[in-house]
């Protein structure tokens, strides 16, 4: 029997005080592919989620009150404009990590549960001093400022060729002649506005891609011309901000928090999260080994608390998500999958689960007691189980990684 702690009503009340009121242009697009999204008559679950500028408000705030410890760097901007803040917290010359929200933007409450952790380290609050002594940590909190302002998947630039997931090379990776120029290696994601019309946005967790000209939209299609089809830039300002900003700052690990539909375990336990390392073949086992202590450390410590559970994503090895990317790239990386669709009354709950998750690998890291966890421990970690709602099933089919 799990050793598991209950949550309070005070903790719920004062949690729901640390959340801001969602802008009214959310959930105007609702989601159609690739698991999860919440639409325009569940207006209860974003109601006290942070809109843009509320987000920026409060991320100003935090340094400004932290007194130097807390500092902010625009790291990028959308295709809109919209800048992309990093959160710096620490000295700089501590060995830097990094945490990511909302590749999504669909996918909110990991950015609440950030801001939540930020405004406690920037505080320094009790039981943080470790994690400011030892680390440099690195919030980017909302990688996808216009997916989340139209509250879908995609990063609301509208003007992208249709996915095309497929790609033009052989079981032995070498190029096939008669598969090139067609468009192949595009992963943009579609939604459907409120009069039913298609569109189709990039897929941000698809473009992490430490070498640009390398990647399958440009290796499929060389005579192809445009913007998106521009060796020498990516057409994903989104993700080449959080490309840059790891290369700048090369932290040891990284941690990519989504959202993803409900599912149930075998022993019908219902899934609060799923986590994974990198399994692509080209990353190096000590960058395998060190995701798999992290995502360990999180499983451990989530036993203890009695709205969790924790399992085993089934992702893939493509290299341009991030979870692979960075690995690639020669760091520990893990995804971090929270539970979605929920009522509103159990979102302070989820918030609550990846804010725990945030902190343990940070406290644990700083410690270096993360070290001495078996990496083959993560073996422990169960399957993620089967989904039980009509819109999970409706995209149990489709890996949302």
């Amino acid at each position: 029997m799990k050793n598991r702690i209950a949550y309070s009503f005070v903790f719920l009340f004062c949690l729901s005080t640390m959340l801001f009121a969602a802008s009214s242009a959310y959930a105007t697009i609702e989601n159609t592919s690739d698991g999860f999204s919440i639409n325009s008559n569940q207006d209860g679950n974003l109601s006290s989620l942070s809109s843009y500028e509320e987000l920026v408000r409060k991320l100003i705030q935090i340094e400004k009150k932290s007194e130097g410890l807390v500092k902010l760097e625009v790291i990028g901007q959308t295709n809109y404009g919209k800048d992309i803040y990093m959160a710096k917290v620490g000295d700089p010359l501590n060995e830097p990590v990094m945490i990511i929200t909302q590749q999504h933007g669909n996918e909110p409450l990991p950015t609440e549960s950030a801001l939540w952790l930020l405004e406690k380290l920037g505080a320094a609050s009790n039981g943080v001093r470790s994690i400011l002594d030892n680390l440099y940590v690195l919030m980017i909190i909302r990688v996808n400022p216009e997916g989340t302002k139209f509250f879908i998947r995609g990063n609301a630039d509208f003007d992208v060729p249709v996915r095309n997931s497929s790609n033009c090379f052989d079981d032995e990776g070498n190029i096939i002649q008669e598969f090139l120029n067609q468009g192949r290696g595009v992963y943009s994601t579609s939604h459907v506005d409120s009069e039913g019309n298609l569109f189709y946005s990039y897929d941000i967790n698809r473009y992490h891609w430490q070498d640009w000209a390398q990647s399958d939209q440009i290796q499929c299609n060389p005579d192809l011309s445009g913007r998106h089809f521009d060796p020498n830039l990516s057409p994903v300002p989104e993700a080449v901000a959080v490309v840059d900003a790891f290369k700048k700052y090369l932290p040891i690990w990284i941690a990519d928090f989504h959202q993803q539909a409900n599912y149930i375990t075998e022993d019908g336990e219902d899934v609060t999260s799923s986590i994974l390392w990198p399994n692509n073949i080209n990353v190096e086992q000590h960058y395998i080994d060190l995701s798999k202590q992290l995502c360990v450390k999180m499983y451990d410590h989530m036993q203890h608390f009695s709205y969790s559970t924790v399992t085993l994503y089934p992702g893939g090895e493509f290299p341009g998500i991030a979870r692979n990317a960075y690995g690639i790239a020669g760091a520990g990386s893990i995804l971090v999958e929270l539970k979605g669709h929920n009522e509103q009354k159990k979102n302070g709950m989820i918030i609550k689960h990846a804010y725990e998750q945030m902190r343990v690998i940070l406290e644990t890291t700083a410690d270096g007691s993360l070290y001495d966890i078996d990496p083959a421990r993560s073996e422990e970690i169960p399957p993620r189980g089967s989904p039980y709602d009509e819109q999970a099933v409706e995209s149990s089919t489709v890996l949302h990684y």
